[in-house]
């Protein structure tokens, strides 16, 4: 067995496990009693995410495709099974937001190179980080507009999210102009037992690390139409994943505002990335939606249904990116069949 194939199926194997305990941690009757409360919905609610799903293949596409014969390789079906699977490990790990990016890089060195396929992540995981920062900038001034009499500290608070956002802004944007992999390895190598082992490794690997970083480098600086637009892109997601609350509360005769929407998954958000470490954000996303249902006047219980149906659209698109990895690990396994016996004449 070859080492991609062993990876692919270690992935494959924690996903299964964790998604098992999600469920029972869920309760098979409480997620069969939310979809019969969702009724229809809740197939238009799980098919929002695939138009995110399309709209992030979009942005990762446009970051890949920079002219070379290699990138042109990588189709939008390919580029469509990576982003639905790799968010589904990030779904599952313990380390979440972290566990698709290593998955992305394996499946895409074959075809564009290893250093090509880490920066290509990275700046797509970068987007995606930043169009949440805008995403929360834009986000605040509805708290403001539609929740009157806010208290002193709630203001205080979203005053400290927008100087932070801002500063992570700043702070993102220089590290899109100059790279980032050195200067994260020049930090590590200080850092007492593992610095040594840094250093070797970037001493190692200097050219390609510094590959990487001009790869990186380069797409706000000689591809700034294709940043633009995969930025842009990456953000619009944010805002179309908002349909799903609104979704979710017109099914059970509750309607609200797309700017409502916009709200809630705004302040879930923020509180799950801040607890990114949990499987699933576990217990965040539920504190998220009792604080920001708390503000708008909604019944908490529709906080905790909300949370449910996204926990079982989790499930649902989780199980769909397993799917993928598997069918990719037998594939593959099947290609190696022919090559490893003609080898034998």
């Amino acid at each position: 067995m070859n080492k991609t194939k062993l990876v692919t199926n270690a992935f494959f194997v924690l996903g299964i496990i964790i998604l098992g305990f999600m469920i029972n941690k869920i309760g098979i009757d409480v997620i069969w009693e939310n979809i019969k409360l969702t009724k229809w919905w809740f197939f238009a609610i799980v098919g929002i995410w695939g138009v995110v799903y399309l709209i992030n293949t979009v942005s990762l596409q446009l970051i890949i495709r920079d002219g070379s014969e290699e990138s042109k390789s990588v189709s939008f079906v390919q580029t469509f099974r990576l982003i639905i699977s790799g968010y589904a490990i990030n779904q599952i790990t313990p380390a979440g937001l972290l566990g698709g990016e290593p998955y992305r890089i394996m499946k895409l060195k074959p075809k564009i190179g290893i250093q090509k396929a880490t920066s290509s992540v990275l700046l797509y995981m970068m987007m995606h980080v930043v169009s949440h920062f805008i995403f929360w900038m834009t986000s605040i001034p509805l708290l403001l507009f539609l929740v009157p009499g806010v208290s002193q500290t709630i203001k205080l608070i979203l005053f400290a999210v927008a100087v932070g956002s801002l500063f992570l802004l700043y702070w993102s944007f220089t590290f899109y102009s100059k790279g980032f992999i050195v200067k994260a390895l020049t930090i590590a190598s200080k850092i007492p037992f593992l610095g040594k082992k840094v250093r070797v490794f970037y001493r190692k690997h200097q050219e390609k690390i510094i590959q990487m970083d001009y790869l990186i480098a380069d797409l706000y600086k000689n591809r700034k139409k294709d940043f633009i637009y995969s930025l842009t892109i990456e953000l619009l997601s944010r805002y179309v994943q908002c349909i799903e609350i609104v979704l979710m509360m017109y099914a059970i005769g509750y309607p609200i505002t797309f700017a409502a929407s916009v709200l809630i998954e705004a302040v879930q958000s923020l509180v799950g990335n801040i607890f990114f470490f949990m499987p699933m954000q576990l217990g965040a996303r539920e504190g998220g939606f009792l604080i920001v249902f708390g503000l708008l006047g909604f019944a908490a219980t529709h906080g905790v249904y909300v949370s449910l149906c996204m926990r079982i659209r989790d499930l649902v698109w989780s199980v769909i990116g397993m799917g993928i990895i598997r069918y990719d690990s037998r594939k593959r396994s099947e290609e190696a069949i022919p090559q490893e016996n003609s080898s034998n004449y």
